[in-house]
């Protein structure tokens, strides 16, 4: 159970001081036909991978794995997951609750496979990750603002290392024409989206003006879009709201958001290291520069796709980043796979006592 510390001390508005931020949780369960589909179409994506390499030489190259280095990559996801509840506990404390270390580690675990299996863009495990929280006797806007505040860190430090992966693959490689142009612009966009973003953080007056347009401009679209899904314009106003007071609550502590942001990057490197000894493991280690690059792209596309766990999308794109840089085909399919399994498939088979009890809770 959490243990209240004290109230947060603060000289703006903080979840202290009678902001209501509502828990807009959505619903858990997606629609059994769209996941069957999405499914289906990145097993599509990755047998088309495979089909793409040389079979025999893809035989050869998992033969070749070395059964004690494969502990190499198990390591590193149990260092990201670590330092992820770490990240999260900084959090909570920061807003006044300590949680011990073992309930975060089984929230953290929990709610991110919740994110693998149901491709929500984030909603589902911030939602399992709400409703755990409440178990424990946290309020709904502590909950919120801890789960907020996480994920816009956890972005945030995503989106350098997606620039920088970019970075890496325009100096380490010789593109050309069309190639140049993508990533070109790419690279760009992004810089321009850490812009806007740091802008929205930082200055006050700038963010309400320009999360009150963007919520206006989402409103419409999914009335085109998804008229039978839109939800109600005040709930929309809500979430801006509590987006609001959470970068305030950011904001307001700087120093306390050091440590938290430190586990976070920290987190970040440790699923580079996953990447990186899988290559190990199959005994065809390749430079640091070129697995940033592919893990950036393949994390950035694994993310904007619509398929659970970015599954197949998420191969492909590392796959194709690392034959661009001359890495063999059949080596970066089985590395790849390595680290699907190691990052993804043991923290859900992990999960799944505790994810089946949530979930009908």
């Amino acid at each position: 159970m959490s243990e209240r510390v004290g109230p947060v001390a603060s000289t703006g508005p903080t979840v202290e001081t009678g902001v209501t931020i509502p828990a807009a949780v959505p619903e858990l369960r997606a629609s059994r036909r769209w996941l069957v589909l999405a499914g289906l179409a990145g097993v599509g994506v990755l047998a088309f991978l495979i089909t793409r390499a040389d079979l025999q030489r893809l035989v050869d190259t998992a033969r070749g794995i070395s059964p004690a280095r494969l502990l190499l990559p198990v390591l590193a996801t149990l260092g990201s997951y670590l330092t992820m509840a770490r990240s999260y506990q900084g959090i909570a404390a920061a807003a006044g609750w300590n949680f011990p270390f073992g309930d975060m580690c089984r929230i953290t675990l929990v709610a991110n496979t919740a994110n693998y299996l149901l491709s929500t863009a984030g909603l589902s495990g911030f939602a399992l990750r709400m409703y755990l929280f409440r178990r424990r006797g946290t309020p709904t806007s502590i909950a919120v603002i801890i789960s907020l505040v996480q994920t816009l860190l956890t972005n945030l430090v995503l989106l350098v290392f997606v620039i920088a992966g970019f970075v890496l693959l325009l100096f380490s490689h010789n593109l050309m024409g069309r190639e140049l142009l993508v990533a070109t612009t790419l690279l760009l966009g992004f810089s321009a989206l850490v812009l806007v973003t740091s802008i929205v953080v930082l200055h006050r007056n700038w963010r309400r003006g320009i999360l009150f347009r963007c919520t206006h401009l989402l409103d419409r679209a999914l009335a085109r879009l998804t008229p039978q899904r839109r939800p109600q314009r005040l709930t929309l106003m809500r979430f801006q709201r509590t987006l609001h007071v959470g970068l305030d609550f950011l904001l307001e502590r700087p120093h306390e958001m050091l440590v938290p942001t430190l586990y976070i990057f920290l987190d970040w490197i440790f699923t580079l290291l996953v990447l990186y000894t899988s290559f190990v493991a199959i005994g065809y280690p390749i430079a640091m520069t070129h697995v940033i690059a592919g893990f950036a792209i393949g994390m950035f596309c694994s993310l904007v796709s619509l398929v659970p766990g970015g599954l197949g999308v998420l191969e492909g794109s590392m796959a194709a980043v690392f034959a661009s840089l001359n890495v063999p085909l059949e080596h970066a399919v089985v590395a790849v796979l390595i680290f699907r399994a190691a990052y993804y498939g043991l923290p859900v088979l992990a999960s799944l006592p505790l994810m089946h009890r949530t979930v009908r809770a």
